[in-house]
């Protein structure tokens, strides 16, 4: 969608700074703050600047020092502790929109003294509850290849050791064995088992734990994930690859209503996936993780707004063992060419996402390992990019996103020569891709993590958050590839 700005007035930048057209009135007679030092403004965001050519929304309150008036983050992001002497900070108030930083924006749920700090619980806000009137383009693409691993110290979601209110369990759920006759990848996909937060981080797996490694950005997104419980060693990496990511984008807000918008992602390539999965009782599970690590680029503050690129990831796997001792291994490839994003106006979207998909490296045809009956395995991916306000949990702006689901199933080899079968590794395969996409102007939180906000925010009797918000809502789904493949054999195409 060929997009014309409504102003005649234009800012460029140099080459190396990401144009923005945009300012700020807000709260005045601010007190002074110490700004953040450098490494202040890299873990919690660039302040704004007071500038007149772009109005926020009137419930909005910048704290003045931005990265100097914070003096750490903690439940996961949810909580601000801040200097109380800060500019503003004795504004803040259940129903405001906090703005210390780019990353430091929320509504307020609750502020109160603790100690020495001000401890503000902020939730999602849309980037309308923010901005009331600007306008946002980037002249030229946006570099993703030089993101930056962003992660706060406490992500309590993700450890159900932490003593949060909760209402149910918060280990990972394991489920009986599925009968052989019905256990593939399709099937499973379509028998989704409760699931609650299993504890993360970058280390080798641990009795019930899913680890998952967050992989950006210069050739893609991705993860690495390993799992092991209930006689399960599972590991593997699932990437949305890319050649030289970037993004472009043009944003126009008039009177809290988004009036034009435009959000383009190039370099889509394709999906790779590798998977190494070993059982000895056939039971499964299915671990569910939001990646507590965003890969963000911050944009240079052009007339006051530190925005940045963000890129939010998320992984579930499902298991199908009918039987023990069995292995599945498999390795495959497929490329998918193109750019995905959106244009919006008139309040008519017209989406654009990569097509023409091709098989590089044959994940049916890579699998093997050892199967007494019919066993399967599915792995659910999900990545987002952001081009707006917030971090980790909440960003609130343009997004476009993917998920990825790939099933593996291994047939049973005794089918083929009995045990002779069996120690020839032969079977019958299948490999199932499923590629759907979403888009939208304004918040998307991963359910897992909404769900376990909300049983936070009872201890304020907040009101419960939305997993998504902003236009169009619902986002729409699009299924872009939705294949499976079988060993080329007579007898498996049945």
């Amino acid at each position: 969608m060929n997009l014309t700005t409504r102003r005649t007035r234009k800012v460029v930048a140099a080459a190396t700074v990401l144009p923005v057209l945009l300012g700020l009135t807000a709260c005045v007679g601010a007190k002074p703050s110490t700004p953040g030092e450098d490494g202040d403004d890299l873990r919690y965001g660039a302040a704004p600047v007071v500038h007149p050519d772009v109005t926020l929304h009137p419930d909005v309150v910048i704290v003045s020092g931005g990265s100097g008036a914070v003096r750490s983050v903690t439940d996961g992001g949810l909580t601000w502790r801040l200097d109380p002497d800060a500019g503003n900070a004795d504004l803040l108030a259940p129903g405001k929109v906090m703005f210390v930083t780019g990353r430091g924006v929320g509504r307020v749920i609750d502020a109160r003294r603790d100690g020495r700090d001000l401890a503000v619980t902020i939730g999602p806000v849309e980037i309308t509850d923010v901005i009331q009137d600007g306008e946002f383009t980037s002249e030229q693409p946006v570099s993703l290849a030089d993101a930056t691993a962003y992660q706060f110290d406490d992500t309590f979601w993700g450890h159900p050791s932490t003593e949060t209110p909760r209402s149910e369990p918060t280990t990972t759920t394991t489920v009986g064995r599925a009968p052989a006759v019905t256990v593939n990848a399709a099937t499973l996909a379509d028998t989704r088992s409760t699931t609650a937060a299993a504890p993360l981080s970058m280390a080798a797996a641990q009795p019930n734990e899913l680890k998952v490694q967050g992989l950006c950005c210069a050739d893609g997104v991705g993860a690495r994930f390993s799992y092991r419980d209930s006689g399960l060693d599972l590991s593997g990496t699932i990437a949305f690859v890319m050649k030289r990511p970037s993004a472009k984008f043009h944003l126009e807000i008039d009177g809290s209503t988004i009036t034009v918008a435009e959000l383009q992602i190039n370099g889509t390539a394709g999906v790779r996936i590798q998977v190494d999965a070993t059982t000895t009782t056939g039971q499964n599970v299915h671990p569910v993780a939001f990646v507590p690590v965003n890969f963000s680029v911050p944009l240079e503050s052009i007339l006051g707004i530190p925005l940045s690129a963000t890129v939010r990831q998320s992984i579930g796997i499902r298991t199908g063992f009918s039987a023990g001792h069995t292995t599945i291994k498999a390795d495959g490839e497929y490329s998918l060419g193109g750019t995905m994003g959106f244009g919006y106006a008139n309040g008519t979207f017209g989406p654009r996402w990569p097509g023409g998909l091709q098989v590089k490296r044959s994940l049916v045809d890579s699998v093997d390992g050892i199967s007494v009956g019919a066993n399967a395995l599915l792995v659910d991916y999900d990545v987002k990019f952001f081009i707006g306000l917030g971090a980790v949990v909440f960003s609130a702006g343009l997004y476009a996103g993917l998920t990825t689901t790939v099933g593996i199933t291994r047939g049973s080899s005794i089918g083929f020569g009995g045990l002779q079968g069996l120690a020839n590794r032969e079977g019958c395969n299948r490999a199932d891709l499923t590629i759907n996409a979403r888009y939208g102007i304004g918040y998307t939180i991963p359910a897992l993590v909404a769900k376990v906000i909300n049983l936070f925010l009872r201890i304020f009797n907040a009101t419960p958050i939305a997993a998504e918000g902003g236009i169009p809502h619902p986002p729409p789904v699009i299924n872009l590839v939705n294949q499976h493949w079988v060993t080329n054999r007579p007898v498996c195409q049945h």
